[in-house]
């Protein structure tokens, strides 16, 4: 048996947990994976390396008794063709082995992750073997991931034993958890339906997702999975690679996702973000463009949400809602620090004052064009604060709508440019100072209007 031990909330008790394994199973192959953000990569690797029809994945802290051996091989030997493998279940009450069908649903917290796989479905198309940390940030989540998407071509055996424990596991309060998987559930569960259905083809885009990046190969596949996942998949993508320079980025730009959607530009050039934008901008075939940072993403409803409310409001030059914050640590952990709700309304000095973090942001396509797109002729030429200059000029004279609801993923980074140049916004505020002196008539968003 082939057993991987992953190190969970109690890392410390992986060697217990290796210990009754080698009890249970004398000729077992047990991995132990010490670092959370390498689980999928040690996993797939040995799975290529290896050749066992099944394999068990525990987490540390978890113990099999002896007589487990038996238990599981009983199980393996009247294992349904079309079982993916078996999930313990841990909620009712312990006996003897009662096997049933099931297929995970939508929970209010993380499920049971299966105990046993079959190795040949884990490593089928059309996406083998788990999903590295590149593409899948939360490797906490990596076997919810792959559950899911198997779940919708196969079924899942669910068994109750009385000779394996799951550790009980208890994240520190810090993580907030339970809010972590809501904010999370979403887009897994969206990506997993994804894998049953083919591209929205021969359809006009009612939305143009503009995401520019430079140099942002470790944040690019988690940002277009969020836009595969839309529940509207009215949508096109336009990435531009505002000349990047790092082989990373390269790389995942020659291998984006095989969708008619997408579309890439490449500049040798950079031009810096403001430029970049208004690139898109020119090629945009959608009535509304909405950004996408690279290292940020949406959630799966966004555009769902955000055109059915332009369809309710006419004359909107900015429709915009509220986000979700979460922090990046120098391990790359992300941590959830709750919703960030976006001003109800906005004017040119208050934006300048307060300098809000507005996401998502969804512009009316005519609109920027009449306003010239984004300037990159101010100071730091529009490489900086270009989303703040153009909702100063947008609020000035035109309507803006808030949806309150938490459409939108943001990752703080400490080497993002904000990070990297927090003394700069106040030589650039003092600059745009002239550019607010006049009085502001019918400037106020119409935010309120939402909330009624």
């Amino acid at each position: 048996m082939l057993v991987f031990i992953l190190p969970g909330v109690s890392p410390h008790l992986s060697g217990k947990t290796a210990a009754s394994v080698k009890h249970a199973f004398s000729d077992a192959r047990v991995i132990l994976i010490h670092n959370e953000e390498e689980s999928a990569a040690m996993v797939n690797q040995t799975l290529c390396e290896e050749s066992y029809p099944w394999f068990m994945t525990l987490h540390a802290g978890d113990v099999l008794l002896p007589h487990a051996k038996k238990e599981i091989e009983g199980w393996l030997e009247t294992s349904p063709d079309n079982s993916a493998g078996y999930i313990l279940n841990t909620a009712r009450t312990q006996g003897s082995a009662e096997i049933s069908k099931k297929t995970p649903s939508s929970p209010a917290q993380a499920p049971q992750v299966p105990l046993l796989w079959r190795t040949e479905l884990v490593l089928n198309d059309p996406s083998p073997g788990f999903t590295a940390i590149e593409k899948f940030p939360f490797q906490k989540y990596v076997l919810t991931d792959k559950m899911l998407e198997l779940s919708t071509r196969y079924e899942w055996t669910e068994v109750v034993s009385n000779s394996i424990f799951r550790h009980e596991r208890k994240a520190p309060a810090w993580m907030k958890e339970s809010e972590e998987w809501h904010a999370l559930w979403p887009l897994l569960q969206a990506t997993a339906q994804g894998y049953k259905q083919a591209p929205l083809t021969g359809c006009s885009p009612l939305v143009t997702i503009a995401l520019c990046t430079y140099n942002d190969g470790a944040y690019l596949p988690w940002a277009v999975r969020s836009v595969m996942a839309q529940t509207c998949e009215a949508w096109e993508l336009v990435i531009l690679d505002d000349g990047s320079t790092e082989e990373r980025t390269s790389h995942y730009l020659m291998r984006l996702p095989p969708d008619p959607r997408i579309n890439l530009i490449r500049q040798k050039q950079n031009s810096g973000k403001a430029q970049a934008l208004n690139r898109i901008l020119n090629v945009a075939k959608a009535a509304w463009l909405l950004e996408l940072d690279a290292d940020d993403w949406l959630s799966p409803f966004a555009l769902e949400r955000l055109l059915l409310r332009a369809d309710m409001e006419q004359g909107v030059a900015l429709i915009y809602a509220d986000h979700i914050e979460w922090v990046e640590r120098a391990s790359k952990q992300l941590i959830y620090q709750g919703v960030r709700a976006a001003p109800a309304s906005m004017s040119p000095s208050k934006l300048l004052d307060e300098a809000p973090a507005v996401a998502p942001r969804m512009y009316d396509v005519s609109v920027l064009k009449q306003l010239g797109g984004w300037d990159h002729h101010h100071v730091y030429g529009g490489r900086l604060y270009e989303d703040i200059a153009l909702l100063m000029k947008l609020s000035r004279s035109h309507e803006l709508l808030h949806v309150p609801e938490a459409l939108y993923h943001r990752r703080l980074r400490m080497s993002s440019m904000t990070h990297r140049h927090p003394h700069q916004y106040a030589i650039w505020k003092n600059s745009m100072k002239d550019k607010i002196s006049t009085p502001e008539a019918g400037n106020q968003s119409s935010g309120q209007n939402a909330h009624e």
